[in-house]
């Protein structure tokens, strides 16, 4: 049965929320899984509880998926009856940790206190007034899972006095989503202390810090004094398979019978470059339509054209959002910048790019009052650049550098006493040219 309230909730959902199911990502997932279990049992071994620098670092462009991850990383630690051991993950925001490191150490502390049973308890105290619809845990992004019934220690050697390291009924990952706006919390003491004291294991507390972020995360990370033993992780599209996966799984979500148009939904998937935010946006255009009055839930019915026609302003009103007005001011140097873009230049070889381009001409020049280094910070802020793990710089969405190389074409001067040129038609595609990093444009349906 086709679940129409479910499909009206995913259509109003927006961008950043958990997807309806998950793909994909399963070698992050075992890795992060893995190292929160040995945050426990390696350092045991050692006469300790708490490992030091284990710190892991996801990051990933706006829309790679990394809240999710952190979301499935949770549904996985707390999908089964709890053993002792067995890792808990908290999570909170770079704003949270910010506003009251007190709070975060508090919650640490009661998720630690908590033996099995009543941890066993609480997962399933939660787990019936969550709606799992959504697709998130019981311990999903956006929830904080104990109040701080305890006091609030201040720091992390005042958390290891109120509760030592033997004391522990579980290592406990503490997971800090949009890492990249802890910029300002770097200038308050408590916070850097708190993240070193953490990182470094000082208080031998069992404890994996999760830092997901934008890609200048690993640098954010490093100027906050996480500097050594650091595992970063850069994610970007699904591979084609997961891809098509994934929208097979939301048929199943949602009670979708896709006998007879297996072709349809795996050129969807395959039209959303395998970029967790594009499949959103498919996929709200695809329920957009099934929702519509005589179509009944049914795939036979839906208009595929009117389909991709929705899937593509969805994702164009996505790329205005993401090319802010700094990028606008500089469309013309931001799009040969990108146009040049050889993966094995690194930052340096993007600052020499953007010193070649620019020059002092309207949309030519580095916007106001930035240089190259900063300029090239928020091109990766915005997602139109990536450092991966080897300091290759990238973009990491095709289909968005086609979008600002389209933007940034000059206007060519017309020439004197010329006839005004015919307008050009719009090209309602965002791949309309053969584009060296992602091959050339899909085809139609």
């Amino acid at each position: 049965m086709v679940n129409f309230p479910g499909l009206e909730k995913f259509i109003e959902s927006s961008e950043g929320k958990d997807p309806p199911v998950f793909a994909g990502r399963q070698d992050e997932l075992d890795a992060l899984s893995h190292a929160a279990g040995s945050t426990w049992s390696l350092a045991r071994e050692v006469g300790s509880r708490g490992l030091s620098k284990r710190t892991r670092i996801i990051h990933g462009a706006p829309g790679a998926g990394k809240s999710s991850l952190l979301s499935e990383l949770a549904r996985r630690l707390h999908a089964s009856p709890a053993e002792t051991g067995q890792p808990r993950l908290l999570y909170t925001t770079s704003s949270a940790v910010s506003e009251d490191t007190s709070d975060i150490l508090a919650q640490l502390e009661n998720l630690a206190r908590l033996d099995t049973d009543s941890w066993n308890q609480r997962l399933k105290r939660v787990a019936s007034h969550f709606n799992f619809s959504a697709g998130a845990g019981p311990f999903g992004v956006g929830f904080n899972p104990m109040d701080a019934t305890h006091g609030r220690p201040r720091t992390v050697s005042e958390l290891k006095t109120r509760l030592p390291a033997d004391r522990w009924q579980a290592p406990v990952v503490l997971a800090i989503d949009e890492f990249q706006n802890i910029t300002d919390g770097m200038h308050m003491p408590e916070v850097k202390l708190t993240l070193q004291s953490l990182h470094e294991a000082v208080h031998g507390l069992p404890v994996l810090l999760v830092l997901a972020g934008l890609g200048n995360a690993p640098a954010i990370a490093g100027g906050a004094g996480l500097t050594r033993g650091l595992t970063t992780t850069g994610i970007g599209c699904l591979e084609a398979e997961e891809a098509r996966g994934l929208v097979r799984g939301w048929c199943r979500h949602f009670g979708v019978d896709p006998a007879g148009h297996g072709e349809r939904l795996d050129r969807l998937a395959a039209d959303t470059e395998g970029w967790p935010r594009h499949l959103h946006f498919a996929l709200q255009a695809l329920a957009g339509e099934m929702v519509r009055p005589g179509v009944d839930g049914q795939l036979s019915g839906v208009r595929w054209s009117v389909v991709m026609e929705r899937n593509l302003e969805l994702r164009r009103n996505y790329y205005n959002r993401q090319q802010s007005p700094v990028m606008r001011e500089s469309a013309y140097l931001v799009a040969a910048v990108l146009r040049d873009l050889q993966p094995d230049r690194g930052l340096i070889g993007v600052k020499w790019l953007i010193r070649k381009h620019s020059k002092d001409e309207p949309g030519w020049d580095l916007p106001t009052g930035m240089d190259a280094s900063e300029f090239v910070g928020h091109l990766i802020h915005q997602g139109a650049l990536q450092e991966d793990i080897n300091g290759e710089v990238v973009c990491p969405i095709p289909s968005f550098r086609s979008f600002l190389v389209k933007r940034g074409e000059p206007v060519p001067e017309p020439e004197v006493g010329a006839p005004e040129p015919e307008p050009r038609p719009v090209d309602k595609r965002l791949l309309d040219y053969d584009d060296p990093s992602g091959g050339p444009s899909p085809g139609g349906w």
